[in-house]
């Protein structure tokens, strides 16, 4: 598998700064177990055969120009754990979001689902992908690693935000004991059972933290998981035991 042009699709910020930003759909080689894992997955703690992995790796490095060991993946467990990487190896596991300021670091998150956050600093150079569950969310995760970034020199009003696909409110029915974590703005009670809008929660929270509204790319309802099995692995169409859409981001230049 050497051409990506119908899996990676670009992820746009308000304004389109420099770097890339870029989910992956689903389309690409048959894998060797199963439809819960066919086409393009690059998550390895699912269950998916390691050689299919290891294939879609090398192709998405291939596509960047860049070699596999400048491919950052951390081993997501629903926790509200940031690391600052520039490709030094370390244990990324139970880290649930990555930052870095190196050009040409390839960082990711592994969804099928829960809600990619890519957050960029154009003026300081600096990129970040957080894995956003209802749980990661509730937690904070996303206003951790905008404070991280706040930290390391950014300012909260450079930053740009666009979220990943991930459930729709429409699709994302939850039971009172979830629904009762978030504020009522976020909840639609119309129906037989609560629907969360975790992409309004997470967008409320970083207005708070001091992003611009303007700053904040509303959610493009085609990009919900459930809807459109077909293009995006989901948790909730295929099993928890399935591949993950990757959305990547790093940072032009040299």
């Amino acid at each position: 598998m050497t051409d990506l042009s119908d899996i990676l699709r670009p992820l746009p910020l308000p304004g389109n700064p420099e770097g890339v930003h870029v989910y992956c759909t689903r389309r690409g080689p048959e894998a060797v177990i199963d439809a819960r894992y066919s086409g393009f997955n690059i998550c390895d703690y699912t269950g998916d055969a390691p050689g299919h992995i290891a294939e879609c790796r090398r192709a998405l490095c291939s596509h960047f120009d860049i070699p596999l060991s400048d491919l950052v993946l951390p081993r997501q467990t629903h926790s509200t754990e940031v690391a600052v990487t520039d490709g030094t190896p370390m244990n990324l596991h139970g880290v649930d979001g990555l930052i870095t300021s190196r050009p040409r670091l390839l960082i990711g998150v592994s969804t099928a689902d829960c809600v990619p956050v890519v957050l960029a600093d154009p003026v300081g150079r600096r990129i970040a992908v957080v894995h956003a569950g209802w749980r990661g969310a509730v937690g904070g995760i996303v206003e951790n690693a905008l404070a991280r970034m706040v930290s390391l020199g950014s300012d909260a009003g450079d930053i740009l935000v666009a979220f990943g696909p991930s459930i729709c409110r429409g699709c994302f029915e939850v039971g009172e004991e979830v629904a009762v974590r978030f504020p009522e703005f976020c909840v639609d009670r119309s129906l037989p059972k609560p629907h969360v809008d975790l992409h309004t929660f997470i967008a409320s929270h970083l207005q708070d933290c001091g992003v611009p509204v303007q700053n904040i790319a509303p959610f493009d309802p085609t990009l919900c998981t459930r809807c459109h099995p077909d293009q995006f692995f989901s948790a909730r169409a295929w099993g928890v035991a399935s591949g993950r859409v990757a959305t990547i981001a790093y940072l032009d230049g040299v």
